[in-house]
């Protein structure tokens, strides 16, 4: 691996790592705190929301100063709330620390599909962007493993504070090792901008299905400890939290990324979010081989989902990807968001509630993608013609 490509994998892989870094240790922080499932959740329901506001910073910005630059900066200020994050004596401290962290993230997480996609072309596009889906993968892999171990080891407080170490390796790895982009400087009113883009109902249709998948994909992965800590299964927290390392099946997304620029990212959505539901479907199976199984098949259909439809939004847009990058994240974050929490309303009702929720959201994620499709191939015709 080159050193840019390393700087991209630890930087992205840490910033993904805090992301979800309370998701496997949710029972701890509510029997530490004192509060319920659904307010736990909110811990990763703030990030989520922050990341959607930062995204209107990053983009932006990214657009006139450079990506590299506005993502190196980034990962360096995301270190200080990172590392006092396990100090935080109540709920609402935690999630003002939580929120800190989420507004910092998109400096990466928004501005590396523009920066990946504007230096890559053809099929090394599509594998590109499936090795930068796949360091948060790995990142996602450490947030929830390993935080549930050390937490059944030590605290959640200790976990939490681990994570400052990958942190800081990623921060320096982005600071000196990525190359660094032209400022492009541009004029344009971000108002008019931003108005042309949500006219865009190709690239609002792309990031509604991505949203979809990302709301059960939350959904199901923020309260499974529940489901695997209860009857019939009964596993201990961090029994339960080594399942997360499901997300290994993230290693075939620079293949999905391959075979969306061979076949049409569009032509591919509609087959990822049926996928999708079924992995939902089959965590209510009371066999542990077949929930596991359920979410692995869950969190590889996300994974690639994010990666198809990264890939469609240059194609959607001709200007201002940056900023286009932010709409669609904002959408996609903010039903992330709500799945952290909407479905934990109905946890006392069982697992069924929860995953009935999903699978709802999956639907709408599915009805967007052919739609999506649809209107792509009207447009591909209509440029042959």
């Amino acid at each position: 691996m080159t050193r840019p490509g390393a700087a991209l994998f630890l930087g992205a892989s840490a910033m993904f790592a805090n992301m979800y870094s309370t998701q496997a240790i949710l029972p701890d922080i509510e029997s530490d705190l004192g509060v319920s499932a659904a307010a736990a959740g909110l811990t990763i329901t703030v990030v989520v929301l922050a990341v959607a506001l930062g995204g209107w910073v990053a983009g932006p910005l990214s657009d006139r100063l450079g990506r590299a630059r506005v993502m190196a900066a980034a990962a360096v200020l995301i270190c200080i709330p990172t590392a006092i994050a396990g100090l935080a004596p109540n709920l609402p401290a935690l999630l003002a620390i939580r929120a800190c962290q989420g507004f910092l993230m998109p400096g990466l997480l928004t501005v590396a599909v523009p920066y990946v996609t504007e230096r890559f072309r053809g099929p090394a596009a599509g594998a590109a962007m499936g090795a930068y889906t796949a360091s948060l993968v790995f990142g996602g892999l450490v947030g929830r493993v390993g935080t549930a171990i050390v937490a059944d080891l030590s605290s959640w407080r200790v976990a939490l504070a681990a994570l400052t170490i990958p942190t800081v390796a990623g921060a320096v790895a982005m600071w000196s090792w990525l190359p660094r982009d032209e400022p492009r400087h541009v004029r344009r009113n971000l108002r008019a901008v931003v108005a042309e883009h949500a006219r865009n109902a190709s690239l609002l249709l792309n990031a509604l299905a991505a949203g979809a998948t990302f709301f059960a994909f939350v959904g199901i992965f923020t309260f499974a400890t529940h489901r695997l800590t209860a009857a019939p299964f009964d596993l201990s927290l961090g029994a339960a939290g080594l399942f997360y390392a499901v997300w290994v099946v993230g290693a075939v997304v620079p293949l999905v990324g391959h075979v969306a620029e061979r076949v049409g990212p569009e032509r591919l959505l509609p087959f990822l979010l049926a996928t999708a539901g079924a992995g939902a479907a089959l965590t209510l199976v009371d066999n542990l081989a077949v929930v596991i199984a359920g979410l692995a098949l869950l969190a590889g259909s996300m994974f690639s989902t994010v990666t198809t439809c990264q890939l469609l939004i240059p194609r959607l847009v001709s200007h201002h990807r940056g900023t286009a990058t932010s709409l669609h994240q904002t959408i996609y974050y903010v039903l992330g968001g709500a799945g952290a929490y909407i479905p934990g309303l109905w946890l006392h009702d069982g697992w069924h509630a929860v995953v009935a929720a999903c699978c709802v959201a999956v639907a709408v994620g599915a009805a967007a993608s052919l739609g999506l499709s649809v209107r792509r191939s009207d447009t591909l015709a209509g440029d042959v013609r």
